[in-house]
């Protein structure tokens, strides 16, 4: 059954790991290859491979066609249909999942957000919108997340902002086609009523109904740096103790009944009641995939037990494995599906061989040690960076909200919903527990060597660390769990070759309408504008400028720079100066006054960084009236090869560095103010002549940016013109004594099926 298991995973990840979708054609070749293979070996095992492949290729083709029709991206659409989740708040507005009412070209499920509404919509509740869509798109750059696979894995074909809406209310039947919808929306409002707004609020509610989005993102900073982010999902554990209490309940009700006659046994009864609270939790807490995993693997092992059958952990574990796959074969594109199976493996593995039961200590430590050791390759993977202190909070963290926690917090919503003043008062006590006890979470979050960020590995450090991992919790002699624990050390402490002295490496990260670029030496790093704030209170400081400079194996930043004062600039740099260590802040304005010392760039200023020349041209002493024309222009020079990076500068800004005469030719240039028709004049175009002109641009604007004639004057000055949002993070290396190669555009050499051209 392992065997079967692990065929069937790698077959899902074989087409998910693709460049495009295969055709039919392919896919029956891939079917039977695993037949014939199987027939050789003898080996059922490998049809595995074919079922998994086969599955995943027809959910994510389905996915895929329901995507929104390209043609109505941009446009104003009227649509109706039901709201399909439980909305959450978004910085100013509500995020919510909208199943549509059938309609050409429009998928049956997006994702909206409703800026500054007039009121809150219900879950179910059913809504006609005013709304602008557009597919499916996400950033591409190295160490990001992949927004694009989170839709695809959800269903959403499309997502956007709702312009108007009018309720059309929600009857006994829109709550009996979503009845759990219904009351995880109507607990999770109870719960904010009985608590008002105070830190413990959208603690309660995750742990009540599995709403992760109530938490605020500094809490999710500190849990994420703690490793502790499992104890606000409604994890297998949580499941798991709630179906053991109720089986105990239900065994004691059974033989209380057995004493006045009545049949049936109690391990039946608490097989049959464990089994269904533990289903009940899982749907309450929104079915993710560890809910999914537990939910399964309890409900085998009830099965065994009624059969009077026994079962063993590791095929308890594959066919829960199995069960998912076959339901959701989109799976493994979810964080949760590693770590929740990759944990109950570890622990496995750890325990393997055991010939004497370990006692309550012993067991719990080997427990968190499998947990924090085999999980290592999946942290590293998903999220580039592993926390050092996670093992400590842990020990007192997991049992403090295990057993006593979220049992409180459970017996608390149960009796809010049917004796809401008694309910209200317990949850006020476990919130004021939560609160009390948040500082053995904080305080280690704060320290600044709480977690160790892994720079993006090569396929041989990949190796080591998965093998060391497996290695360090075999039952192997302890030189051999000693040489897998290094193996993990080894690959964690990896960075890349640094460069050449003399030489520069630079990026334009994608981060739709705005610019985030960084530029390194051999021991130095600069980071021009940190791209845009968002209104749902994220940022691309956060989002994609420190997960590349992770991904990088960058821990210091030796200047920051806000360009000029516009957000779409400077919206990040409050979180890459949070996140990252930063030396030195440089502006032309005062938008990162509040971060600290703030220094002007001014025109003639230079300094060298390992052989690579950099020089401020503009502004010079008087300012211009127009914000944009302040801009930051920075010349870095590797040898005879330079790239020249302009901000916003508009018409006034480049006449005034034309004037200056040292503008000069460059190789690669940031095309000023995203290539609106307020800059790239013929002048400007005509002194620079670049061999490259990026234009860092969303992915359809609604500024138009690039405009097209703008295009046209640098490719007529011989320029390649890239556009960020469709190339992704733009990679060039200069080196003194070389040609410049052609750069690595991120979208299109990490292409996946899910991702649009």
């Amino acid at each position: 059954m392992v065997a079967t298991a692990l065929a069937w995973l790698l077959g899902a990840c074989a087409l998910l790991w693709s460049s495009d979708l295969p055709g039919p054609r392919t896919v029956a070749l891939v079917c039977l290859a695993c037949v014939l293979v199987a027939a050789v070996l003898r080996r059922a095992s490998v049809i595995g491979f074919a079922i998994g492949y086969l599955l995943t290729w027809v959910q994510c083709g389905d996915r895929l066609d329901a995507r929104l029709d390209p043609s109505l991206e941009g446009s104003t659409l009227q649509i109706s249909g039901a709201v399909a989740s439980v909305p959450q708040l978004a910085g100013d507005g509500y995020r919510f999942e909208f199943m549509t009412d059938p309609q050409p070209g429009l998928p049956p499920r997006v994702e909206l957000t409703w800026y500054e509404p007039q009121w809150q919509p219900l879950a179910a509740e059913r809504l006609e919108l005013e709304v602008r869509l557009r597919r499916p798109r996400g950033f591409a750059n190295p160490g990001g997340a992949d927004y694009e696979a989170r839709l695809l894995r959800e269903g959403i074909g499309a997502t956007g902002y709702v312009r108007t809406a009018n309720r059309t209310g929600r009857d006994w039947r829109d709550v009996l086609r979503s009845p759990v919808l219904v009351a995880r929306g109507e607990i999770a409002h109870a719960i904010r009523a009985a608590l008002g707004e105070r830190p413990a609020t959208g603690i309660v509610a995750g742990l009540a109904v599995g709403l992760q989005d109530a938490l605020s993102a500094e809490q999710w900073r500190q849990l994420a740096r703690s490793g502790t982010s499992h104890l606000m999902a409604i994890s297998g554990m949580h499941i798991g103790m709630f179906a053991v209490v109720a089986a105990w309940l239900a065994a004691r009700v059974q033989r209380w009944r057995q004493r006045r006659g009545a049949r049936g046994t109690a391990r039946d009864a608490a097989v049959i009641v464990g089994s269904m609270a533990a289903l009940a939790y899982g749907a309450l807490a929104g079915w993710s995939v560890p809910t999914q995993r537990t939910v399964v693997m309890i409900s085998i092992v009830a099965l065994a037990l009624r059969a009077r059958r026994r079962v063993g952990a590791a095929d308890a574990l594959a066919l829960g494995a199995i069960a998912v796959l076959a339901l959701e074969p989109l799976a493994p594109l979810s964080v949760g599906f590693w770590l929740s199976f990759g944990a109950v493996a570890a622990i496995l593995l750890v325990t393997a061989g055991q010939l004497v039961q370990p006692g309550v200590v012993r067991g719990y430590a080997e427990a968190q040690w499998a947990v924090t050791a085999g999980l290592v390759p999946v942290l590293v993977g998903s999220f580039g960076a592993v926390s050092i202190v996670s093992v400590g909070v842990n020990l007192l963290a997991i049992p403090l909200y295990t057993l006593v926690v979220v049992p409180i917090v459970l017996v608390g919503t149960a009796l809010l919903m049917t004796v809401p003043m008694a309910g209200a008062l317990v949850l006020q006590g476990v919130a004021w527990l939560i609160e009390s006890t948040w500082p053995l979470i904080a305080a280690p979050a704060g320290w600044s060597w709480a977690t160790w960020g892994v720079a993006g590995l090569e396929p041989w450090a990949w190796a080591a660390l998965v093998v060391g991992a497996a290695a360090a919790l075999a039952p192997l002699p302890a030189p051999g769990r000693l040489a897998g624990f290094l193996l993990v050390i080894a690959a964690c402490l990896w960075r890349p070759v640094p460069l050449e002295a003399g030489a520069v490496r630079f990026t334009m990260l994608d981060v739709g309408q705005g610019l985030a670029t960084v530029g390194e030496t051999r021991s130095h790093v600069l980071v021009y504008d940190a791209g845009p704030a968002f209104r749902s209170g994220s940022d691309a400081g956060a989002m994609a400028v420190e997960p590349y400079l992770r991904h990088q194996g960058v821990r210091r930043v030796d200047v920051l720079v806000a360009s000029h004062d516009d957000l779409d600039h400077s919206g990040g740099a409050e979180s890459v100066a949070r996140l990252v260590e930063v030396n030195r802040l440089v502006a032309s304005g005062v938008v990162l006054d509040p971060i600290g010392p703030v220094e002007n760039c001014r025109r003639g200023e230079r300094w060298e960084w390992d052989g690579v020349r950099f020089e401020w041209l503009h502004p010079g002493p008087e300012p211009f009236e127009r914000d944009n024309d302040n801009s930051c222009v920075l010349r870095v020079s590797a040898g005879p090869h330079a790239v020249l990076l302009t901000g916003d500068v508009e018409r006034l800004a480049e006449a005034d560095l034309l004037a200056q005469g040292e503008l000069g030719n460059a190789d690669i240039l940031l095309v000023p103010h995203h290539g609106s028709r307020t800059s790239s004049t013929p002048a400007f175009v005509a002194a620079t002549r670049p061999r490259w002109a990026l234009v860092p641009a969303g992915h359809r604007n609604r500024w138009g940016f690039p405009k097209p004639d703008v295009v046209g004057r640098w490719e007529a000055a011989g320029a390649e013109v890239l556009v960020g949002s469709v190339t992704g993070a733009i990679e060039f290396e200069l080196h003194p004594q070389r040609p410049i190669t052609p750069p690595r555009l991120w979208r299109p050499s990490q292409r996946r099926p899910w991702r649009d051209r």
